[in-house]
């Protein structure tokens, strides 16, 4: 399928699958593997495959802004330290706060899997536990070459430095 579609970023989990959900962990393996065979067998190799994480640092601000009103009275905040990923591991962040609004409905839409808080600033699996929904994107780069990390010593487009 690689080979078909020919693309220029793949995306998937970090080995833990995000928080350690088997579907995840699955859909990590699946993933890397077939990046891998496009590797190997020549037909196409992906110039740029990145995991989807959250820093540390981000993933601790928002937990410390979380208000009582922005989760159920039954919650209990993740830690940001659980949540994140070694800030200096992240290669790429991407500022995505105008798609928020999107981001939160797309988990309301999902309620068979997370609940939203009150305020849309949380949600939280069937395990009660919270973690903030954050209007940043974070990545690490696991294959391929990095492109223009100015200013902030990070990319902030997962196409940076590809010729398309």
């Amino acid at each position: 399928m690689i080979a078909a579609l020919r693309p220029h970023v793949v995306v998937t989990y970090d080995p833990n699958g995000g928080y350690g959900h088997p579907d995840h962990i699955r859909a990590h393996e699946i993933t890397t593997a077939a990046v891998a065979a496009g590797l190997d067998d020549g037909p196409w190799p992906v110039p740029k495959f990145y995991w989807t994480v959250t820093g540390i640092s981000a993933a601790t601000a928002a937990v410390a802004e979380l208000r009582a009103d922005d989760l159920l009275p039954h919650w209990r905040p993740l830690p940001g330290d659980a949540l994140g990923f070694p800030d200096d591991r992240i290669t790429t962040r991407i500022d995505a706060a105008d798609g928020l609004p999107a981001k939160v409905e797309a988990l309301r839409a999902h309620a068979t899997q997370v609940t939203v808080g009150p305020t849309g600033k949380a949600c939280a699996l069937s395990n009660d536990m919270a973690f903030p929904i954050l209007g940043q994107e974070h990545y690490v780069l696991v294959g391929g070459q990095l492109g223009d990390r100015a200013p902030r010593g990070v990319e902030t487009d997962l196409l940076a430095g590809l010729d398309i």
